[in-house]
């Protein structure tokens, strides 16, 4: 291989390709990102065997074509301090790659491009799986308001995002057992049959390689195991998670409540986080809270909330319109802050309970797009809400 490259394409594509390559030290090459030259374009792919992400970009001028797998971080902090517009890669041996400016040469050792797993060679989407396409950053939106409550790594059957297509509607869930996360997004088709366990890796992967685009159409596909993020030059390729995901729509729709607190968000958001500095060291109940809701002599409601940790205590109270009977319930605070911190400021909260030590339903007023079901699991006692309500996978 031998050719001359604008510097700064040829970093863009490394640090886009390497976001789905994780140290491997029993498989070093799995390391590595692959590079391959035809005609007047250099090909690149990365892998950790479940995502890959490839793309590609045009050579200013190639002597030889060629392909090598290479450790990528040293070359990238290499390039980024230089100052050419272009610089020359150059293979000799098979496994000395070297890299030339105006004023210096430096050289890199280098994999044999054969070691390199064959992944998603020259792909070619079919067209009739193709499911749906949508604006980069309403993507990332969607991606990033649900994907913090799927934080299982241990748990693969839930360590993902779950997109399924219902009646010209995507629904984005997302759940770590304590809490669930539920996003819909009006779509102007069906997509028969179309409902998917992506993996919460992929998720972040993409989110911080589509976030810089100038709003991209990203278009999605389907083929057998597979999901397929597509624009311009770029793919991202994932497997599926095929275990069963839980059945959250029996969550949403067989829980009835009774208490409805409304509530300014940034009101909320900056309670929250003065109750945060004394609940985050709590030892035994870390995040949890005790949220107590009543009723004065003229039917005023007033909320009370409570944190503690081993040498210090909060306890703070304020004026709310809060309809029902009184209640005392202890909720992981961070948890709660961790959604509503996805919804404008200024925006009216409603936050629906039932009784102590039962789950609680928080959206924005007058938006049933976006619901957080969430209950406390510090607490001694607590069980997770799949089980408090019986829902299989």
């Amino acid at each position: 291989m031998h050719i001359k490259v604008n510097r700064q394409n040829f970093l863009s594509a490394i640090r886009t390709v390497e976001k789905s390559v994780k140290e491997n030290k029993i498989k070093p090459i799995l390391s590595c990102i692959y590079a391959k030259v035809k005609e007047n374009k250099i090909y690149f792919t990365g892998t950790n065997l479940d995502t890959t992400i490839k793309t590609s970009i045009d050579v200013d001028e190639v002597i030889r074509e060629g392909e090598i797998a290479f450790s990528y971080s040293i070359i990238d902090e290499y390039l980024k301090e230089i100052k050419d517009e272009f610089v020359v890669l150059r293979v000799e041996n098979g496994n000395i790659l070297f890299i030339e400016t105006e004023d210096s040469t430096t050289e890199y050792d280098v994999h044999s491009a054969e070691d390199y797993p064959n992944t998603f060679e020259n792909v070619v989407l079919n067209e009739n799986n193709f499911k749906f396409e949508m604006p980069s950053q309403e993507l990332v939106n969607i991606f990033e308001k649900v994907l913090f409550s799927a934080d299982t790594p241990d748990n693969i059957a839930m360590n993902c995002i779950r997109i399924e297509s219902i009646l010209k509607h995507l629904h984005f869930v997302s759940t770590n057992t304590y809490r669930l996360t539920f996003l819909k997004k009006n779509i102007d088709k069906d997509i028969p049959d179309f409902s998917v366990s992506v993996p919460a890796d992929t998720i972040s992967s993409i989110i911080k390689i589509i976030k810089g685009l100038d709003n991209e159409v990203i278009k999605v596909y389907k083929e057998e195991a597979h999901l397929y993020f597509q624009y311009k030059d770029t793919m991202i390729i994932t497997k599926l998670i095929e275990l069963r995901f839980p059945n959250y729509a029996e969550i949403l729709s067989n829980i009835s409540y009774d208490k409805k607190l409304y509530i300014n968000n940034e009101k909320l958001t900056n309670l929250l986080k003065r109750i945060l500095i004394f609940s985050r060291s709590n030892s035994e109940s870390k995040y949890s809270s005790t949220y107590e809701f009543k009723h004065n002599e003229e039917n005023k409601g007033t909320m009370t909330i409570s944190a503690l940790n081993e040498i210090a205590r909060i306890n703070e109270e304020l004026d709310v319109n809060f309809e029902g009977e009184d209640l005392k319930i202890s909720l992981n605070s961070k948890y709660l802050l961790e959604f509503i911190q996805n919804i404008p400021k200024e925006k009216e909260l409603v936050l629906e309970f039932m009784y102590s030590n039962s789950a609680v339903k928080i959206y924005e007023k007058d938006d049933d797009n976006y619901i957080y079901i969430l209950i406390e699991r510090c607490l001694t006692g607590r069980v997770p809400i799949l089980n408090m309500y019986k829902v299989n996978f």
